[in-house]
């Protein structure tokens, strides 16, 4: 039993090490570099984040179905509106299902986007998410809300812009789009990524696949803003283990909500889930529709009054 105990002790004495170290380094980092000082910032960086705040992430689901929120209790409702769901970097959309539920139970016709794998250059993954846009943005015969997270916020914005017409708002969470300040871990599997591309796609593949300094269709939409006449939402969490969160914001040109939690938890945040339905009810060209409406009644209805 003494021997359990000992390794017990043993190994939370080496956890405790290794997350004393992460968030010095984490401190240190943030502390010695400055944020984005344009728009886009091109060159791909190693962000030094305390990526142990990724182990909160099954805490922050469990919390997310607890909540009144997840249950739509005091959320703005939806008018059924089309919104579209965009997985992150290395992940399909399975994890997406509690935030599709939720958006279903609002009232909004919500779905995933089929993309496969977020797992290829940034123009091929945009031109997948195109096609799915406007098959969505014609069966529902209007502009499409676009939310993504991680990665897959890159894409929106990169459709958002390529795609203005269908396009109703975009909203990311935890998208680093104005420069890939990533963890060392993500930046390596970026790297294997971009080996198997050119595995398979040979001289086809531009040289900088992959970052912000591209010079594919897709990566040079991203580096300018979204249309100003685009509603926008970016939540971000200062407890991101991933990416650098002073990169997943623009405040001058978007509406920004900071957030508590990890980077894979802002999917499953309940702040992250009321700042979502308030902006996709602001944003709602449906909602707007039926306001004109009732505005021309009313004003119809005083004008008959007067009349008599």
């Amino acid at each position: 039993m003494r021997d359990v105990w000992r390794i017990g002790l043993g190994a939370a004495g080496v956890a405790s090490a290794i997350i004393a170290a992460q968030e010095w380094m984490a401190r240190r980092y943030y502390a010695s570099t400055l944020g984005p000082r344009e728009f886009v910032d091109q060159d791909a960086r190693a962000a030094w984040t305390a990526v142990w705040h990724e182990l909160w992430a099954p805490l922050e689901l469990a919390t997310l179905h607890a909540s009144s929120v997840y249950r739509g209790h005091g959320v703005a409702q939806g008018a059924g509106d089309p919104v579209v769901l965009v997985p992150g970097f290395l992940l399909r959309g399975r994890y997406l299902w509690p935030m599709q539920r939720w958006l279903l139970r609002l009232g909004y016709r919500a779905e995933i986007a089929r993309i496969g794998v977020n797992a290829d250059c940034i123009d091929v993954m945009t031109d997948r998410l195109l096609r799915v846009v406007a098959g969505v943005s014609e069966e529902a015969n209007g502009p499409v809300h676009l939310v993504g997270h991680s990665l897959g916020g890159l894409l929106a914005r990169a459709v958002a812009t390529r795609a203005r017409e269908q396009v109703a708002s975009v909203a990311v969470l935890g998208s680093p789009f104005r420069g890939l300040r990533m963890h060392p871990v993500v930046r390596a599997a970026a790297g294997v990524v971009q080996v198997v591309i050119r595995a398979r796609r040979g001289v086809t593949v531009r040289s900088r696949c992959l970052t912000l300094a591209c010079d594919c269709l897709s990566v040079r939409a991203l580096h300018q803003p979204a249309p100003a006449d685009m509603p926008q939402l970016a939540v971000v969490t200062r407890h991101d283990g991933l990416t650098d969160w002073r990169y997943c914001m623009d405040p001058s040109t978007t509406t920004v909500v900071g957030v508590s939690g990890s980077h894979v938890g802002l999917v499953w945040s309940p702040a992250a889930y009321r700042a979502l339905a308030d902006h996709l009810r602001r944003a709602s060209p449906r909602l707007d529709a039926a306001h004109g409406d009732r505005n021309r009644l009313t004003a119809a209805r005083r004008s008959m009054w007067n009349e008599r």
